[in-house]
């Protein structure tokens, strides 16, 4: 399966936090990113994500693990839009980066802010927000890509996964999973999130 990752699933995956209460999306995170590595799914970024991603490290840990923990990232990364270290893919992503920026410019008006719908109360993390959604300049960006390469997002923001699915992306939001649905997603499988046998 092919993932777009934002950079809290990013940072929890790379670094293991102090904060206790939080080791359970680490561990999560890191059987999901370990499927990358075993090639189970493939992992996708905006160049958005990789910076966001080298900024956070920098200041969490010692530059050389975080150097190393980046580079770990990108040898499992299949590709990095719309930038690239090959020259060829930088001439191909130009030919798509009109067609990105259009659906990033959609994205924005539609889903920048926008109101929950009730019908949805059932759904893991219903009361993390009030009662809109407002989704960052950054995260339209990430959604848009995920729209682009047809693939799915896997995120810790409640917001940005909510934005994600009510406009029909199949996305993944991390506290959300158990970690029986981690393991099933990092051994490739695609399944039913949120499960609609939750609802009330």
């Amino acid at each position: 399966m092919n993932l777009v990752s934002d950079s809290d699933f990013l940072v929890f995956a790379l670094h293991k936090p102090s904060d206790p209460n939080l080791l359970i999306n680490h561990e999560k995170a890191v059987l999901l990113f370990k499927s990358f590595i075993n090639g189970f799914n493939s992992s996708y970024l905006t160049s958005t994500v990789a910076i966001e991603v080298a900024s956070v490290l920098s200041k969490l840990i010692n530059l050389d693990y975080a150097k190393s923990a980046l580079d770990e990232l990108y040898s499992v990364t299949k590709e990095i839009y719309p930038f690239s270290s090959r020259v060829t893919d930088n001439h191909i992503f130009s030919t798509t980066s009109n067609f990105y920026f259009s659906i990033c410019q959609e994205n924005a008006l539609k889903l920048s802010k926008f109101d929950k719908d009730e019908a949805d109360n059932w759904v893991p993390g219903w009361k993390k927000s009030k009662t809109e959604t407002m989704v960052s300049g950054m995260d339209i960006f990430i959604l848009s890509y995920a729209q682009l390469k047809d693939a799915a997002l896997i995120t810790n923001d409640w917001s940005l996964w909510y934005a994600a699915w009510k406009s029909g992306l199949r996305a993944y939001w991390l506290s959300g999973l158990t970690i029986e649905d981690a393991e099933k997603i990092s051994n490739g499988e695609i399944i039913e999130y949120p499960k609609t046998n939750l609802r009330r």
